[in-house]
């Protein structure tokens, strides 16, 4: 396959997949306003990107995006051309949310499919509790490089099928305040689940954290 085609298919992949990772930003956004608004927001978009042939969908599209662009890693072998800032740091968002993408989904659907207990804001809490020294910076990174992925690659992925956007979302301080905002509102939904800008209830004591321990104690028990 020619490289042309390939990013042809790797922004239309792209595109399709940004209509869901908005909606996950969006949704952890709230969290900085409380469990209550973050709940009913992710009970409402559950029903929607969690209809069976959606969400196979949505799984299909991330690993075509991923094929397409690890293809073209490899097709840039050899090069020494050093490209621009914003397009490396765009390379390694990339590169965490490929190594970490699956294992996130797996982490948070898991759950839901075999034990009914969808993590929602108490299993976000939950885990940031139990271990925050791996949970704080992998989720801020985790969502940082996603927020920053989408910001530079849908005005990319826009121009390859012949939609130019416009010259202040591409560049300069357009391209920055958004990003920069975003990232603050990352940071602050933490400390939401944290339970550092509001009282929240015990991380413990809910159904993703029940499902995990029980998972836990099992999988202590089979171990010889």
């Amino acid at each position: 396959m020619n490289n042309h085609r390939l990013i042809r298919i790797q922004a239309v992949s792209g595109l399709l997949f940004s209509l869901f990772a908005l909606v996950h930003l969006s949704n952890t956004a709230l969290a900085v306003l409380g469990p209550d608004l973050y709940n009913g927001f992710q009970s409402s978009a559950r029903r929607v990107y969690q209809w069976p042939l959606l969400e196979l969908a949505l799984v299909t599209t991330l690993i075509v995006h991923i094929t397409s662009g690890v293809l073209r890693m490899r097709g840039r072998r050899g090069s020494k051309a050093k490209p621009p800032l914003r397009l490396r740091l765009h390379r390694y968002a990339a590169y965490y949310l490929a190594i970490f993408v699956f294992g996130h989904m797996a982490a948070t659907r898991l759950p839901a499919l075999l034990a009914d207990a969808p993590p929602f804001f108490g299993g976000v809490s939950f885990s940031l509790h139990f271990m925050p020294w791996f949970f704080y910076p992998y989720y801020a990174l985790l969502g940082i490089a996603g927020l920053y992925h989408l910001c530079y690659g849908v005005p990319v992925a826009l121009g390859v099928l012949g939609i130019r956007a416009p010259q202040a979302i591409r560049r300069g301080p357009g391209f920055w305040i958004p990003i920069s905002a975003g990232a603050t509102l990352i940071v602050l939904a933490l400390l939401g689940f944290g339970g550092a800008l509001y009282e929240i209830d015990d991380p413990f004591d809910n159904d993703f954290a029940r499902a995990y321990e029980a998972a836990a104690a099992y999988f202590s028990e089979e171990a010889p």
